[in-house]
């Protein structure tokens, strides 16, 4: 009877200790904590956070008062200029599209509304987006427009900041050049390789006046590592010109229509992936360890996650980059559509220009609608804009999240940062429907204070928008509620030296030298030195209020030095950058580069400093009628209304508050209507033999008797004369030299003369390897397409496979799959590959390029590629 009382005991304790047992495991799963480590961690840029500029083609300009204020709420750290794949046509000399740049291009029609646009609301020039960067203190990033311009018009480009003070943090070469390549019928570059030669000449012209310029190559997009790895070739062979590494980011994009599951599956699966520590070992094994990391561009770029779930990847995304210690900064696409016009003025834009009619955007009031995703970004720069150092942080008992392929994934983050402004910060990002409170503590202690929280949050993943939410928590406890993005901060002890100033503007007034800089977190004051050397900077000037001030009394005809530094109770910062100014009129600027379009004439020159604006003269000589026009602050302006078959004479001068400078030497121009566009998409390709078959594409829309003048050189840039008056589309040079390197280019010719510009510089392929796969015929039938494929000089050895590679190429989409093929056959060397219709995306065009794998090395067939298009 004992022995069977104590075996009840015995087996309740077991059930009790059991389920105590899971009680606590459960107790503790619910119960979150975030442990922060003030004394680990690494420094990040100030601002580190920005955005992508696409306003070109929308209502705003960088002058327009909605377009500023939306730029004052949401504080970016950074703004890139000038826009992504809408910079390819775009002139930075005068702020407006060309368009000869956009006839380049197979897509003109969205450069064509981009011209339309900024003909009507004006240009979009960097002095105006800089200036505006100056009113938050936000740094620029360039992105030089290797595809349209020549290195000379970066050199200008590059000369022009430097003459207007304008610091640019990073030069990028290019948006998304992996796109414009042979397998997609382009051929602006052949592969990474080819692109990295041909940004070689725009880098030397930018260091040439930035000899320390931070410069980088756009060397991937989430997927594309090929283009990179052909980059990473150039690197061993001739070494790095670029500093930086820089890359686009949609990881969640896919060229299929997805689910909200699907997507959002895709969503958590593809968060990891672009922003883990095995895909910034990937991007330094192809250029070299800790290699400083600049993205312009990110987003989820798929539709169903718009919304809560976009909202809080943004933020995430951010955070999971910088806790690589290499990044700089991080850039989402883009503002405009983060803060938009409340009212859209973009009919009113359009009716103006076929009207003629002359619309002042600028004073139409278009209000501004936030985002969602707006929102999450305006709480989380209050963060990004106020700290310097990411402190080492753990969390546990997050959240998990559904990934792809029925996985479970993290689905949060946390991080925390060290402020500049007597504050401290956690931001947390909660994917999921899941809620939960975390304890804080810090350095092992309790956070135990008051803890002042802004947050976004929604129930489901349909949500569109909801409003920012404030919350004090106490006693060291944070709520994070689903589908949340919360951003906490608390006083802290550690109040630090203000930051360098940056100076903006230098300009030359009539009295005196005005400076405009940066206002800077936690400085009482500010200190200018100033002299005539700059290792002698003798005379200094307190600012205790306001961000500019005027320097009277100094000599005419004298140049002077400028440099400060911001004070505060702790001390004081380090100087800021120097600038240089001549107390007295501008030099005569030099006209460099002109061209003519319909009724316009376009001039372009280089800009010189002290200069607050340019003048451009032009004169009927017909007439002797003479026009002044204030063209603002640019290097190139577009002169409309001139008439055809008259001589005109064009001079440009430079004005400050001493006056105008002398005017340059006049150039004259022949208005025609008979200028010719470039041709299109220029190849050359050398067969076995050794001739070179130069290929274009023709434009003779401006008159049908245009003719094409081949051009070749052994330098990029450099080109001579190897053929003429062509009337057709190609030309096979005969006179290449065997094994030599060349590059062609093609203009157009009409009895007006050469076209404007050439198009794009094409780097010779060479048809050299033995072995070869070629695909023969296609056959479309009912259910899909029939590839016929033959090879020669191949041995199958071992474990080989062989179909086809294809990619659609309808747009920015960097998915391949891989056919296997079928009825290989050893004797005549053939093998069959079919696609279903089921495979492939509606009304999409399609690159396919027939494979070989054998012997550990694939066989691919030559450029250029066979396309299909789906009904």
């Amino acid at each position: 009877m004992i022995k069977k009382n104590i075996k009840r005991y015995v087996n309740k304790a077991i059930l009790l200790i059991a389920l105590f047992s899971f009680i606590l495991s459960f107790a503790q799963q619910e119960q979150g904590i975030i442990n922060i480590n003030t004394q680990n961690g690494h420094p990040v840029k100030v601002g580190a956070s920005g955005f992508n500029v696409r306003i070109a083609d929308k209502s705003w300009n960088y002058t327009h008062p909605d377009f500023r204020e939306t730029v004052h709420q949401l504080k970016p750290g950074w703004l890139r200029y000038f826009s992504g794949t809408m910079g390819d046509a775009f002139s930075s000399a005068t702020g407006q599209y060309d368009i000869d740049y956009a006839m380049m291009f197979n897509h003109s029609k969205q450069y064509l509304k981009g011209y339309r646009f900024t003909e009507v609301k004006g240009p979009h020039r960097i002095i105006d987006l800089y200036d505006l960067l100056s009113e938050i203190n936000g740094k620029l990033i360039v992105t030089v427009n290797g595809f349209s311009e020549t290195p000379e018009m970066t050199k200008e480009l590059a000369r022009f900041c430097k003459n207007n003070n304008i610091e640019v943090a990073t030069w990028q070469f290019c948006n998304e050049p992996y796109f414009y390549v042979p397998h997609r019928g382009l051929y602006w570059w052949n592969n990474g390789y080819d692109y990295a030669a041909k940004m070689k000449p725009h880098a030397d012209a930018i260091r040439e006046v930035f000899p320390d310029a931070y410069l980088a190559l756009n060397c991937t997009w989430d997927g594309i590592w090929g283009f990179m790895k052909e980059i990473n070739q150039y690197q061993k062979e001739h070494g790095a010109y670029w500093n930086v590494f820089s890359k686009h980011s949609y990881a969640p994009h896919t060229g299929k229509k997805e689910s909200l599951d699907e997507a959002y599956r895709r969503g958590n699966s593809k968060i990891l992936e672009a922003t883990s520590p095995k895909a910034m070992q990937e991007i330094e094994d192809y250029t070299w360890e800790n290699v400083p990391m600049v993205i312009t561009e990110f987003g989820v770029w798929n539709t169903p996650l718009n919304g809560i779930y976009s909202s809080i990847y943004n933020i995430e995304y951010v955070m999971r980059q910088l806790q690589h210690t290499n990044t700089w900064y991080i850039g989402a696409h883009e503002i405009s559509s983060k803060f938009q016009p409340k009212k859209n003025i973009n009919k009113q834009i359009e009716e103006a220009y076929q009207n003629g009619t002359i619309l002042k955007t600028d004073s139409i009031s278009t209000g501004i609608k936030k985002t969602l995703e707006g929102k999450a970004y305006e709480i989380f720069h209050n963060v990004t804009n106020h700290t310097d150092f990411v402190f080492e942080s753990t969390v546990v008992n997050g959240f998990n999240a559904p990934g792809m392929k029925n996985t479970n994934k993290v689905g949060f983050y946390s991080q925390a940062y060290r402020g500049i402004n007597g504050y401290n910060y956690l931001v947390f990002t909660n994917r999921t429907s899941q809620s939960k409170d975390f304890t804080i503590n810090v350095d092992g202690k309790l956070l135990n204070r008051k803890i002042e929280t802004q947050f976004i949050h929604a129930d489901s993943l349909q949500v569109q928008n909801t409003d920012i939410i404030n919350k004090v928590c106490k006693n060291g406890s944070l709520n994070i509620p689903a589908y949340s993005v919360t951003v906490a901060k608390w006083k802290s002890k550690s109040v630090v030296k203000p930051l360098s100033p940056v100076v903006y503007k230098g300009e030359v007034k009539k009295s005196g030298i005005k400076l405009t800089w940066g206002a800077v977190e936690n400085a009482n004051s500010y200190m200018v030195s100033y002299g005539k050397s700059i290792n002698d900077l003798n005379h200094k000037l307190k600012v205790r209020k306001g961000t500019s001030v005027e320097i009277n009394n100094l000599e005419n005809g004298e140049e002077y030095y400028f440099r400060m530094l911001a004070k505060n109770k702790l001390g004081e910062s380090e100087y800021s950058n120097h600038i240089k100014l001549k107390f007295d009129k501008p030099n005569t600027p030099d006209i460099f580069k002109t061209s003519r379009r319909n009724n316009t004439a376009t001039v372009f020159w280089k800009s010189v400093a002290n200069t607050t604006a340019y003048k451009l003269k032009y004169i009927n000589t017909k007439t002797s009628q003479e026009n002044i026009i204030d063209v603002n602050n640019v290097y190139g302006y577009r002169v409309e209304g001139l008439a055809y078959d008259v001589v005109y004479q064009f001079s440009v001068a430079a004005y400050n508050g001493f006056g105008v400078g002398e005017y340059s030497k006049p150039v004259r121009l022949i208005l025609s209507e008979k200028v010719p566009l470039s041709p299109r998409n220029v190849s050359a390709i050398r067969n076995q033999e050794g001739n070179v078959l130069v290929k274009w594409i023709t434009q003779n829309d401006v008159d049908s008797e245009t003719t094409y003048n081949v051009y070749r050189g052994e330098k990029l840039h450099h080109y001579s004369k190897i053929a003429e008056g062509i009337n057709a589309s190609s030309y096979i040079d005969t006179t290449a030299i065997k094994d030599k390197v060349y590059y062609y280019t093609v203009k157009a010719e009409t009895s007006a003369g050469e076209s404007n510009f050439y198009p794009n510089s094409a780097t010779l392929i060479d048809v050299k390897e033995t072995s070869s796969v070629r695909i023969d015929k296609v056959e479309k039938q009912k259910d899909g397409y029939l590839f016929y494929v033959s090879y020669n000089n191949v041995l199958l050895d071992g474990e080989y496979s062989y179909g086809l590679k294809i990619e659609n190429i309808s747009y920015l989409t960097v998915e391949e799959q891989l056919l296997n093929g079928v009825d290989l056959h050893t004797t005549d060397k053939t093998f069959k590959v079919f696609i279903s219709n089921s495979e492939l995306t509606k009304k999409s065009k399609y690159a396919v390029k027939a494979f070989i794998k054998t012997n550990g090395k694939s066989i691919y067939s030559k450029l250029p590629n066979k396309t299909i298009v789906t009904d």
